[in-house]
């Protein structure tokens, strides 16, 4: 869809609490209100795990 961001964060052991009492989440919230057309959905996960898995599909070509 044009105009349609997607924002994917992960965090472990509490650290979203920490980035929402940032100065840069803090700053991002003042100006974000002027440049959104709509109030943001939001899908929270908690997944138990420790890190990011490979995806099986996609292996890179060439020097790496």
């Amino acid at each position: 869809m044009p105009n349609q961001f997607v924002v994917v964060e992960a965090f472990a052991d509490g650290a979203g609490e920490a980035h929402v009492n940032s100065d840069h989440f803090k700053t991002a919230m003042e100006w974000m209100p002027g440049v959104i057309a709509t109030k943001p959905e939001i899908i929270n996960v908690h997944v138990p795990q420790d890190g990011w898995d490979e995806m099986g599909e996609l292996t890179p070509v060439g020097p790496q």
